[in-house]
């Protein structure tokens, strides 16, 4: 892993948008740090609305151009907030990162700016990282992910890491692996790779669902051998739990920091009917989580 990508939009959490992207800040350049890799932070900007003044003489305003004037100020302020956040967590690094955007060996760091349409700019950025990382926001049943998130899952094909929100003391010492049997989570397990050879334990989860077909962990604890890592494994019975809870609880009793699974994005009919636990371990974060699509 030698690209780390930490995308602000300070759009997480409207009230405390500061706090709430200082987690992925402080979490990607621990990371970059751990891993020796570059880490990129960037400022997405959404393009600044048309200014009332260029409207028709005869169009009736009703307050719109004070609205945009807010808007303008609140995207200013934002702006220089995304470069307060990032000095201030350079600043807080030992040993300090090399600042460049050139390829360079080693730990490194860059800043910078994008003005446009962010969920347009999003995608390219992304797909050119090794490893994606964002912090968890309040959501709500009609929307169950952040609209960073969602688009990151949705556009960008790359490792996505979902830091919670009270932050995450250390992440990747103790790796759960969600197994399922599915193609989603076998990409997971294999995108993962970085983090579980530095891991001190990996162990591999997989849920009783009642079915004849349930995975069995131990066809992911021998394809981890095959590649020279030794890990544990548990079945979990949900009991009256849907699986995503299940599977948190289980690994959070086992102490693990980090939960590798994959992400799937379903409609809102079928997070009612069957839940999900991508958008459960993003909406109620209890523990870091790498999602691969």
């Amino acid at each position: 892993m030698k690209t780390i990508l930490v995308p602000l939009i300070g759009q997480h959490d409207l009230e405390n948008p500061l706090e709430v992207e200082r987690l992925a800040l402080d979490a990607g350049f621990d990371l970059a740090r751990r891993f020796e890799a570059h880490v990129k932070v960037v400022s997405l900007i959404d393009q600044p609305p048309a200014s009332s003044r260029k409207w028709p003489i005869w169009w009736p305003s009703g307050g719109a151009g004070e609205l945009l004037d807010w808007i303008d100020e609140v995207s200013e302020k934002r702006r220089k907030n995304a470069v307060a956040q990032y000095n201030a967590v350079v600043s807080a690094q030992d040993p300090q990162p090399l600042q460049t955007d050139s390829p360079t060996p080693g730990f490194t760091a860059h800043f910078t700016e994008q003005i446009g349409e962010v969920v347009v700019m999003l995608g390219p950025i992304c797909r050119l990282a090794d490893l994606i990382v964002t912090s968890s926001a309040d959501t709500n049943w009609m929307g169950p992910f952040s609209p960073l998130v969602e688009e990151i899952l949705r556009d960008a094909g790359k490792p996505l890491l979902v830091v919670p929100k009270d932050g995450a003391k250390t992440i990747g010492e103790t790796v759960a692996i969600a197994w399922d049997g599915s193609a989603a989570s076998a990409r997971a397990a294999a995108a993962a790779m970085p983090f579980l050879r530095k891991a001190r334990e990996i162990i591999v989860f997989s849920c009783d669902e009642g079915g004849k077909d349930d995975p069995d962990p131990a066809d992911m604890v021998e394809y981890l051998e095959w590649h020279g890592l030794e890990a544990g494994s548990s079945h979990v019975k949900p009991g009256d739990q849907r699986p995503g809870p299940a599977i948190i609880d289980a690994a959070l009793e086992r102490n693990c920091d980090l939960v590798v699974m994959g992400a799937c994005l379903h409609s809102r009919a079928h997070r009612l009917v069957y839940g999900s636990m991508t958008e459960y371990v993003v909406d109620q974060p209890r523990i870091a989580a790498l999602l691969v699509p």
